[in-house]
């Protein structure tokens, strides 16, 4: 075995994929600002990780059935700047937890649009639901997953003025006949990169 392919092996054992990834440039855009909207984030979530990992965990996004607030949403806008020069990035899926006490025909929708404010008129959206179709309550920790790879909305290339403003938007809705529950405790977004 030749000391590259040595090397090689030894990398590929001790450094975590996503810090030798090839598909993502050398340095991200910078965060300038994050300010949020909607119902759901009254109070401002909390932001943590980077650009290739970012985690959002809210503060009482919580809706409910009966009531005025059986729907709700939080809308998260980054202003991103910089960046290595001929790199453009889309939001592939977006993951929810969160806890859910539906009665037995009661269902949760859920929503998550993204477009760049440089180009509002180009939106990605996707659609889930979790159905109770059993006969008795569901009261558990959900995992809420929308898909949006087969329609990506990608930002402005690097070597352009950068990326600009990210906007995602997460929505769920309640609905049943009887008492049903809703809370988001986290936001996590998986990002995927391209050459322009």
């Amino acid at each position: 075995m030749g000391n590259l392919t040595r090397l090689t092996a030894f990398l590929a054992a001790v450094v975590p994929s996503a810090l030798v990834n090839a598909d993502a440039p050398a340095d991200l855009p910078k965060i300038s600002s994050i300010t949020y909207s909607g119902s759901g984030c009254i109070k401002d979530p909390k932001y943590s990780g980077s650009l290739n990992d970012p985690t959002f965990t809210y503060s009482n996004f919580a809706a409910t059935y009966p009531g005025s607030n059986r729907t709700l949403n939080c809308e998260v806008h980054i202003n991103l700047v910089g960046g290595s020069p001929g790199w453009q990035f889309a939001l592939s899926s977006n993951n929810v937890k969160g806890h859910v006490v539906l009665p037995a025909g009661a269902s949760l929708d859920y929503f998550t649009q993204v477009f760049f404010s440089q180009n509002a008129a180009k939106t990605s959206t996707a659609k889930g639901t979790f159905d109770n179709t059993g006969s008795g309550t569901v009261d558990q920790t959900v995992t809420l997953r929308n898909n949006l790879a087969s329609n990506k909305v990608w930002s402005g290339c690097t070597s352009d003025g950068g990326p600009g403003i990210l906007n995602v938007n997460f929505r769920g809705a309640l609905s049943s006949d009887t008492k049903a529950y809703f809370e988001a405790f986290t936001e996590n977004w998986d990002i995927e990169w391209r050459r322009c």
